[in-house]
């Protein structure tokens, strides 16, 4: 398995610049084709939103397609597949961001009981403890 940080991942759904664009893809290539897949792990998959959203201004709909694209991919391996999977679907139904979904639902997974928020966008969530001032 083989670990990618969240500019190839990037350049290589975007192809914004060709050359970066060219070398992750070739790359992607190699490992699937060794036999490997290439590991995306939880901080790359939320940054990966994140920059999709602020630098590329991918609409909501259009971040949960590639999340759910590359969710799909036999070439990738990520820490939490599943439960980045069921994140996508709650993001479907809510108004909250992925990665708040995927906090809840970790946290979860860490046998928390609760998450403790300040964001109103995630009230109606189980498993929230909204705080107020």
């Amino acid at each position: 398995m083989n670990g990618l940080d969240t500019n190839v991942l990037v350049r290589y759904l975007v192809q914004d610049d060709i050359e970066q664009g060219r070398l992750a893809a070739e790359y992607i290539k190699q490992v699937k084709a060794s036999g490997e897949t290439c590991f995306i792990n939880n901080i790359v998959l939320c940054e990966l939103v994140w920059v999709l959203k602020s630098s590329y201004k991918l609409s909501r709909s259009e971040i949960i397609d590639v999340l759910e694209k590359i969710l799909r991919t036999d070439a990738f391996d990520f820490e939490n597949r599943e439960t980045a999977w069921l994140s996508v679907q709650d993001m479907k139904k809510g108004k909250a961001d992925f990665s708040d979904y995927f906090i809840v639902k970790l946290n979860k997974q860490a046998s928390c009981t609760e998450t403790a928020t300040f964001d109103t966008k995630l009230q109606e969530f189980e498993g929230i403890r909204l705080l107020s001032t």
